[in-house]
């Protein structure tokens, strides 16, 4: 005999979705057409700030739900959202298009799901996340006018590969797989000690000054 449903007490959080196949998906292109993915980069790069704002296509990720709904409702029928616990993982490919979940949308969704059965609490607990972005040593950096911490230290960065900045310029993209030898790893250390102490504050002062010349270009529309 089939059993009454168990309540279920639940503590909803702000969690993640990823739309599945979305980086294989034949409309991808006309995706990142309309999100200004890194894709659409023109090859030689931006010149300048208003350069940038002036040819840049789309109008970024976060606003796809009103720039092309037809696609928004594509990657939504394909989401999947995760129930996030302390210590979980999610490994996914770069392309998958994928969005954070409110508290408030995560208990819609779940009231959906399980209905009665749900009993939900909140959490006073702020639960912190970060993420991190791998890339083969081959990826090449984007020429051109930008905010590449790396290619603001060293201008002669830009167009290189990640081996080959790491080759010539230390450690801005350390290897992770596989395992570094000994002795590389030594060198590794000590090249990190350089870009958090010399290197990367300098950068970060100059990526500074690029955003307010970024946002100068925006309230400008592009202009002059």
């Amino acid at each position: 005999d089939e059993q009454p449903p168990t309540n279920q007490t639940h503590t909803a959080v702000a969690t993640f979705a990823l739309s599945l196949g979305s980086h294989r998906a034949p409309w991808r292109q006309e995706a990142y057409e309309v999100t200004g993915s890194t894709h659409t980069l023109p090859s030689e790069g931006f010149s300048s700030a208003a350069d940038m704002i002036k040819r840049r296509s789309g109008k970024g990720t976060c606003n796809i739900k009103t720039s092309a709904p037809h696609l928004y409702e594509k990657l939504e029928e394909n989401k999947i959202v995760y129930d996030i616990k302390k210590g979980d993982v999610i490994f996914h490919d770069r392309w998958l298009f994928h969005r954070t979940v409110t508290v408030a949308e995560y208990e819609k969704q779940l009231m959906n799901d399980l209905g009665e059965s749900l009993k939900l609490e909140r959490s006073d607990k702020i639960f912190r996340r970060y993420s991190i972005r791998y890339s083969p040593g081959s990826a090449r950096v984007p020429p051109g006018y930008g905010v590449e911490p790396s290619v603001l230290y060293n201008a002669a960065n830009a167009n290189r590969t990640l081996d080959e900045i790491v080759e010539s310029d230390g450690p801005w993209y350390p290897e992770v797989w596989p395992r570094l030898k000994e002795n590389d790893e030594t060198d590794n250390i000590d090249g990190l000690v350089d870009l958090v102490h010399e290197k990367m504050p300098q950068a970060e002062i100059a990526r500074d000054e690029r955003k307010k010349e970024i946002r100068m270009a925006l309230k400008k529309g592009g202009g002059p």
